[in-house]
């Protein structure tokens, strides 16, 4: 009977080609499964975008299409705020030179108005604060420079009402009255001149260029001026 060193010593030894086989086999099987869940994950991602995407885009479009929408309206009131301040601005310059005949700055002779004058200053200045009144709303800078189209008619207005008051008082109020049309004339002036840069800015954001609707009469030193730019500069 053999021994059992003998039996041992018969057995055959496992098959060095079978084990690394075995082992190949186990490490592809782990890889695809690491490569499908890598396919997989991805897979997810992509859907997860996509799903996104398909949210946000009308998002996106009606965005787009607020945008457009106002930019053709601040197009729009830019050309109709600056035609309008420009007709103002050529109908008010004759009633500017007689104010500034009749209430001079410092070193000329006044040439007192009548109140026939006075009367026909009223009627245009109370035409032009009519046709400020109650503006539409828009965006900033249209906002800013109506507004100061409007403030700076009703100082006019209230200076050729200050003039017509001191044409029937007596001598010491008719000077002192005088003096506030003068100073209410100025304001008037100045205020303009800033809706007037403010509207440039605004007719250059829209496509429209330089546009320059400042009053032509003699500054107190505190207006605003036009920029050197010529007329329509800078269109698009």
């Amino acid at each position: 009977m053999p021994s059992s060193t003998t039996a041992r010593r018969r057995t055959a030894p496992a098959n060095p080609d079978a084990a690394r086989g075995s082992f190949r086999r186990g490490l592809l099987a782990g890889a695809g499964v690491v490569l499908g869940l890598v396919l997989l994950a991805g897979l997810v991602a992509v859907l997860v975008t996509a799903a996104r995407t398909a949210s946000t885009d009308p998002t996106r479009r009606l965005a787009d299409r607020i945008r457009a929408q106002d930019a053709a309206r601040n197009t729009q009131q830019a050309k109709a705020l600056t035609a309008q301040a420009r007709d103002l601005a050529t109908r008010l310059a004759p009633v500017l030179r007689q104010m500034e005949a009749a209430m001079p700055h410092e070193g000329r002779t006044a040439q007192p108005a009548g109140a026939a004058e006075a009367g026909r200053w009223k009627e245009m200045t109370s035409t032009a604060v009519a046709a400020l009144a109650h503006p539409p709303s828009g965006d900033t800078g249209y906002n800013v420079a109506r507004s100061s189209f409007a403030a700076a008619v009703r100082a006019l207005d209230s200076a050729v009402d200050s003039y017509r008051l001191a044409l029937g008082a007596p001598p010491s109020l008719a000077k002192r009255l005088t003096a506030a049309a003068a100073s209410q004339r100025d304001q008037g002036v100045d205020v303009w001149s800033i809706g007037a840069t403010e509207l440039d800015v605004v007719d250059l954001d829209a496509g429209l260029g330089h546009q320059h609707v400042f009053l032509q009469v003699t500054p107190d030193g505190q207006a605003l001026t036009p920029d050197d730019q010529p007329e329509g500069s800078g269109s698009r």
